[in-house]
């Protein structure tokens, strides 16, 4: 079975298309999602559809914590480092803005994601979420670009032979004896590249094979949307330096 991967769509249409047309030059027959299809970019509404249309390729999902704020408010703290402080009034503007945007049924759907799932797929069991050890979101053991001690630290108490998650917006591959711990990267906001990123998992009768893609999209025309809304939201402008390169 060849399973598309993909994270961190947030509300960038034209990359998450890009991926997903990716996907079908490539064969991919199902797809696992790790969270977060809304937040930081434009089109809330426009990726939660889409991401409902792709459910019967699913086998698994998990919402992820900008799924979180929709449902329980954004956080007053800043997320993955509560030692920097509250989070700035702007930037909860901004969530409240996109969170705006969506539809009761795009809303249904998202708040029916679980936060975690375990399948077992063609002999392999693969524990999914978009980041581990989290209370209500807060992630308390975060690390950009985790090493094997750091993977099998996060994801202790789970048993499992493939782990996946996102959350980081960085690609990361590390191999254990005896599992594998697989972050996609980011498909909406790239750090480490001008792509989409997103990984193909290809699974028979227990071998295990994954590679990463980098889909080229128009990302110029994402920041001048997002441009657009610094307009009226301010944040967009911190938003675009953390989360785009812009060369």
């Amino acid at each position: 079975m060849r399973i598309g991967i993909l994270s961190d769509i947030h509300c960038n249409t034209d990359a998450f298309k890009a991926v997903l047309d990716e996907f079908d030059r490539q064969g991919v027959e199902k797809l696992i999602f790790l969270g977060d299809v809304i937040g930081i970019g434009v089109h809330a509404e426009e990726c939660a559809k889409l991401l409902m249309q792709q459910q019967s390729k699913f086998i698994g999902a998990v919402s992820g914590n900008h799924e979180g704020y929709m449902l329980y408010g954004p956080p007053e703290y800043v997320h993955n480092n509560i030692k920097e402080g509250k989070t700035p009034q702007d930037i909860l503007d901004i969530f409240h803005w996109n969170h705006s945007q969506l539809s009761p049924d795009s809303v249904d759907f998202l708040k029916n994601l679980p936060t975690e799932q375990i399948i077992e797929t063609d002999g392999a069991t693969i524990f999914v979420t978009h980041y581990p050890a989290a209370e209500r979101f807060n992630y308390t053991k975060y690390y950009d670009k985790s090493d094997l001690a750091q993977c099998e630290e996060l994801f202790d108490g789970h048993a499992a032979k493939i782990y996946l998650y996102g959350h980081t917006h960085i690609p990361n591959e590390v191999y254990g004896d005896n599992h594998i711990f697989l972050n996609p990267g980011s498909v909406g906001c790239p750090i480490e590249t001008n792509s989409a990123s997103a990984g193909i998992l290809d699974i028979n009768n227990g071998e295990i094979k994954y590679h990463r893609i980098d889909v080229a999209y128009d990302i110029e025309k994402a920041i001048t949307e997002m441009l657009e809304v610094a307009k009226e939201y301010p944040a967009a402008y911190y938003l675009i330096h953390k989360f785009f390169r812009k060369d």
